[in-house]
């Protein structure tokens, strides 16, 4: 929609921000030199600082935006925004002290700290006056003159939805049916100085729909097209190609294709260090199966992957060997609602297995499977091809389009706790709906503490 005219509004936000960031340096600096008194350690060269301020010029916006801070606020929510802002600043201000812990670098602790106090001040300053000053004129300005060409009934019901956010940049001016023979759609542009045309397409027939658009073209005059097409997360629908014709793309998800290629790369990456990293508990850990019960090391079973596409995922093996033929007589026990078998006292599972099972140490071949792009560090767990076969509702299945990963929400929200399928759908879909990197960081770490106390495992 002309929300197209928010994203240069938005850039300069977060340039701003940045550059604040950097001058919230120069002052905390500034002012840590004015306290010579204090007896405090001797500071650096300012020439030293200008690697932190453009530290803090990058990782502000990007804090901030993870705290919605540049989303539109709602009426009333003033609060709310100082609060964005403060979280903001202080993630950077963790985020630049754990960065120079790991490159070994040495700066002022007050220096950092208080470029964190000055920034929330001046950033916040700046969202005031931008409130203040940029309100009505600045959206004057940007606001497009629009003409509506379609059926005057779609027209009607389409003005009727537009959004309270549509209507602060739309100026309807005027409107007009493309199949009307008399139409001069140029003259109309010309006449009205218009800068947007809605065209929409329902009942128009393919000579409309492409005389209407060419026009646009020739007068270059920005064109948009309402998609027919109702989908749950219009967020995820972008311009592609086809045949060297544009074609609409939906998203599965709401990542971008950078950050899941990032992820992908982080997966390789900490798949192959957490291999080496843990290669004496693997050692320790087959060595307990083999010793201990009959039967392999490894338990391979077919789980669904991405799209439901079957592959081959390991574990060690924590039930006696002929405990998969045992499964059918155990079914009534069943304590998970759902297709899902769970069952606390499960009869096949062996000692050393519960073990294994409580501190998640039986998932560990599955770095493997993380290495082979299979499975993923995070995403939902992977259920057997046959549980998946009995999934009744089809929004369900929404899970499956992500990788599995090692561990989810799930893992960390209750794990074994959890014995309703529709409650473990919907931390799934929650993960997959709300995904960031950020998000798979923390989850990864929330899951170190529920592995090594065994919290819901059993």
């Amino acid at each position: 929609m002309p929300s197209r005219s928010q994203p240069p509004r938005l850039i300069l936000a977060q340039v701003a921000d940045g550059l604040l960031a950097a001058l919230a340096v120069s002052l905390a600096y500034g002012l840590r030199a004015w306290f010579p008194w204090l007896d405090l350690p001797e500071l650096e060269n300012f020439g030293d600082y200008l690697w932190l301020m453009l530290l803090c010029a990058l990782l502000t916006p990007v804090m901030l935006t993870q705290q919605n801070f540049y989303a539109p606020a709602a009426p009333g929510s003033r609060i709310a925004i100082i609060f964005q802002v403060m979280r903001g600043c202080t993630y950077m201000v963790l985020g630049l002290i754990l960065f120079l812990f790991i490159a070994r670098v040495q700066y002022a602790r007050s220096v950092i700290i208080l470029s964190g106090a000055f920034a929330s001040f001046l950033i916040y300053g700046r969202h005031e006056l931008v409130q203040v000053f940029g309100g009505e004129a600045a959206r004057a300005t940007l606001r497009r003159r629009v003409l509506w060409l379609g059926l005057a009934d779609e027209i009607t019901r389409q003005q009727a939805n537009l959004l309270p956010s549509d209507r602060e940049w739309l100026e309807t001016v005027a409107t007009a049916n493309p199949a009307d023979s008399s139409l001069n759609v140029p003259t109309l542009l010309h006449t009205h100085n218009i800068n947007t045309v809605i065209l929409l397409t329902a009942g128009l027939s393919p000579q409309n729909i492409q005389s209407s658009g060419e026009a646009c073209d020739r007068e270059g005059v920005e064109l948009l097209i309402p998609a027919v097409l109702r989908i749950s997360s219009p967020s995820r629908l972008a311009m592609d190609e086809l045949g060297g014709a544009p074609a609409i793309h939906y998203r599965a998800q709401s990542a971008r294709p950078l950050d899941l290629a990032l992820k992908q790369l982080l997966d390789y990456l900490g798949a192959a260090v957490l291999l080496v990293l843990l290669a004496p508990l693997f050692l320790l850990s087959a060595l307990l199966v083999r010793l201990t019960s009959r039967g392999p090391v490894l338990f391979k079973q077919s789980r669904a992957g991405l799209n439901g596409r079957p592959f081959v995922m390991y574990k060690f093996r924590t039930m006696r060997a002929d405990a998969e033929q045992q499964r059918a007589a155990l079914a009534a026990a069943n304590e998970m609602r759902g297709p899902a078998f769970k069952m606390r006292d499960d009869p096949r599972v062996t000692t050393v297995g519960r073990f294994l099972r409580r501190h998640s140490l039986d998932e560990l071949p599955q770095l493997w499977n993380v290495l082979r792009g299979e499975m993923s560090l995070v995403g939902p767990r992977p259920l057997p091809v046959a549980e998946i076969e009995q999934i009744a509702e089809n929004a369900q299945r929404r899970r499956l389009s992500v990788k599995p990963g090692l561990t989810c929400l799930w893992q960390i929200r209750g794990r074994n706790d959890i014995t309703s399928f529709e409650e473990w759908v919907r931390l799934d879909l929650e993960y997959i709906d709300q995904w960031s990197l950020w998000l798979d960081l923390k989850i990864l770490f929330a899951t170190i503490p529920v592995a090594l106390f065994g919290r819901g495992g059993r």
